[in-house]
């Protein structure tokens, strides 16, 4: 994951976090980094480590966009997919990258509710309805001064520390 610092804060920092356990299958391996030298070094790990997998998903959500991802996102061996990609899509957009579009899933666009056949609006929608009904709406329930302190780094950091084992 590559992150941007906050509206005028200025410091360049780059947290890894290893074996972050998500529902006891699956270790993430987490890169937060404002210094694209560092998202070289995490898509350069990246390749090597997809280099032998005959079918190569990259899960995607835009929040920064160094140009440092410009030739990994047109790059025809990865599929890309991610939920409500659209706004993604914009952002890479306005930076003037962009994804090979023969390689990228809108899952919502295959994944729909069962009970409503209603589009998911976003990640945080699909676990909401399908994993645990406390996460329901959660993205509405953000208020803007929450968000902002969301987007507090250390607070992130210790929020995916605790999921550390």
């Amino acid at each position: 994951m590559a992150d941007a610092p906050l509206y005028k804060q200025h410091r360049k920092y780059t947290r890894e976090l290893h074996d972050v356990h998500l529902h006891g299958n699956h270790k993430l391996h987490v890169v937060c980094t404002s210094k694209g030298k560092d998202v070289d070094k995490m898509l350069s790990t990246f390749r090597r480590k997809l280099g032998g997998m005959p079918v190569k998903l990259v899960g995607v959500d835009v929040e920064y966009t160094p140009m440092e991802l410009d030739k990994f996102l047109m790059n025809g061996e990865y599929t890309f997919v991610g939920f409500a990609i659209e706004g993604d899509k914009s952002k890479l957009k306005v930076s003037g990258l962009g994804i090979n579009s023969d390689n990228y899933i809108d899952i919502q666009v295959e994944w729909r509710d069962p009970y409503n056949k209603k589009k998911f609006d976003s990640l945080a929608d699909v676990v909401g309805r399908m994993i645990d009904i406390h996460y329901h709406d959660m993205k509405k329930k953000l208020t803007a001064r929450r968000t902002i302190l969301c987007g507090n780094f250390a607070r992130c950091q210790k929020s995916l520390s605790s999921m550390q084992q």
